[in-house]
């Protein structure tokens, strides 16, 4: 009798905990974001109540007030792409609702889609209706307050055509990254951002520097979708390219060039984004960590110099510098690390630049290597051939110097125009059998004509074995494609920008090519590259057929 008894409880207990279970999963399955899927007549009794038309009711995402984009009067909700929901919505009051025949629907379709769904929101005497699309793409929402160091328009933040920008942008700044872990989901902090480039003060889409800072001022460094920790970032407009992925990739590449061999150090890494400035939507943008001290590991009698334009310092504007105790020589090269003037700051720069870019110079192979490490100049050589980097033949490149070895190492960086895009001083050119100019490799093969030719024929062919795979990247590039794409994000920035809308009025035209276009130019260069990179010869090239 008593284990009859005892049978009948178990068999009991488990039924309850099996009706919990059950009534726990139906609950379950009417939420969403952590919130309420309602039905119709829930919705129609919630709307029954007064209706609220200018109050504030911002929505958040774990605890964090959404992207807001004005112009489609819609929250951004960035979410994984495969459709998987994360997070908790909430509002600035009352309880959100989500219509469940709106909500209920294939979540990688209406990523794709990117159409504003309503929301609700309800505390029982009040309601109020707003919209929310899903992004595939983490976010960047960026209200700023402006400070104007000189007298200039208050009125410009992001920056219009025709204008100056301001000198100093202040505000806080929230990133979005769904597929972070909890405490990087949501990242805010506050920050001081301007334009970049010199194209942005012409281009109607800009780029920006942005330096995160903590209450007081002080850098305040964080990591930002998992690309490292960091207070100085930057985001890069896309604007010169209609496939938006050339940035991406080639940064990739130098990446695993980097990962790959010693030799050859860091340079920027990045992801996508959406920007959301001041609830305007500024379109897609890249994410890109900045060469500095951190990303090198630099210490004491390191240097990190940016080189911009393709004019070299002589020994004049050397002392010059020294005596002004400037680290800047006016647009064109600068001072990085250390950031403050130091006697003698200039003096690895100058013996890099008398051995490898003033002509008159008498040096030998010896004198070349002990200044720096060859391989590194030869794979930077090799990679802007490869890239076809008609941007970095004279400028654009970091030069890193340490001073335990007493070497220089280069690194590139603002290689938008690369794999046939160009402007319009290039356009004449054949890009199919164009040499992209290195002063350093030139200068490397005049004191050892034999011994170079035989290094760059070898480690040419070394690199097209492996990293210069053109069909691995152009795959690569069909799948960026495809995220911009699933994400809805390329649909909101095309929209927006169209195929050259963002640089239509810049410092100059430009040519750009879509992806059809870009496989069949490199398919003919690389045909090229590889003959021509089998008996390095430099001076078959006249002048390399570039315009002055």
């Amino acid at each position: 009798m008593k284990k009859t008894v005892k049978l009948v409880l178990v068999i009991g207990c488990l039924c309850a905990l099996a009706g919990f279970l059950a009534f726990s999963a139906l609950q379950q399955s009417r939420m969403l974001f952590g919130v309420r899927l309602a039905d119709r007549g829930k919705i129609e009794q919630l709307t029954s109540t007064a209706a609220l038309s200018a109050e504030e009711c911002a929505l958040y995402w774990n605890g964090v007030e959404l992207p807001y984009n004005r112009e489609l009067g819609a929250y951004c909700l960035p979410q994984p792409r495969n459709g998987q929901a994360t997070g908790t919505l909430s509002a600035q009051w009352g309880q959100v609702y989500l219509p469940d025949w709106l909500w209920q629907a294939d979540g990688s379709e209406q990523i794709a889609s990117g159409q504003p769904q309503a929301v609700y929101v309800s505390d029982g005497k009040q309601w109020k209706k707003l919209y929310v699309y899903r992004s595939g793409m983490p976010a960047i929402a960026i209200d700023s307050q402006v400070r104007v160091s000189t007298p200039r328009d208050p009125a410009v933040v992001g920056g219009t055509m025709g204008r100056l920008p301001v000198e100093n942008n202040y505000g806080s700044i929230r990133v979005f990254w769904p597929e972070g872990n909890v405490r990087q989901q949501a990242v805010g902090t506050g920050l001081e951002w301007h334009w970049r480039g010199n194209a942005s003060y012409f281009a109607d889409k800009k780029s920006y520097r942005l330096n995160l800072m903590d209450e007081s001022g002080a850098a305040d460094a964080q990591d930002l979708l998992g690309l490292g920790s960091d207070a100085d970032w930057i985001l890069l407009n896309l604007a010169t390219d209609v496939t938006r992925v050339r940035d991406k990739a080639v940064n990739d590449l130098w990446g695993q060039m980097s990962a790959a061999y010693d030799f050859d150090p860091a340079g920027a890494t990045c992801e996508y984004v959406e920007l959301y400035l001041n609830g305007e939507y500024m379109g897609v943008y890249l994410l890109c960590t900045t060469v500095d001290r951190e990303l090198l590991d630099l210490e004491g009698g390191d240097r990190l110099y940016k080189y911009r334009q393709g004019v070299m310092a002589y020994d004049a504007e050397y002392d010059q510098l020294e005596e002004d105790q400037s680290l800047k020589w006016l647009n064109k090269l600068e001072v990085v690390w250390p950031q403050r003037w130091t006697e003698g700051v200039w003096e690895p720069m100058r013996s890099y630049a008398e051995a490898f870019f003033w002509p008159d110079t008498k040096t030998d192979t010896e004198h070349l290597e002990q200044t720096a490490n060859i391989d590194n100049l030869i794979d930077v050589a090799l990679f802007k051939q490869f890239i076809c980097a008609i941007d970095n033949s004279y400028h654009n490149m970091y030069y890193m110097y340490r001073a335990d070895e007493g070497q220089f190492y280069r690194i590139p960086w603002d290689l938008n125009y690369v794999w046939g895009d160009t402007h319009e001083g290039m356009f004449e050119l054949d890009f199919t059998t164009l040499i992209i100019p290195d002063m350093e490799l030139n200068r490397l093969y005049e004191t050892d004509p034999e011994g170079t030719v035989d290094r760059v024929a070898r480690r040419w062919a070394e690199l097209r074995e492996t990293l210069f795979d053109w069909d691995v990247i152009y795959e690569a590039m069909e799948a960026e494609t495809a995220y911009l794409v699933e994400s809805g994000a390329m649909g909101r920035d095309w929209s927006l920008w169209g195929e050259d809308d963002a640089y239509a009025s810049g410092l100059s035209a430009h040519r750009t090519l879509d992806l059809e276009e870009t496989d069949e130019l490199m398919q003919k260069r690389l045909d090229y590259l590889d003959e021509y990179m089998a008996d390095y010869r430099p001076e078959r090239v006249e002048e390399f057929g570039l315009p002055e």
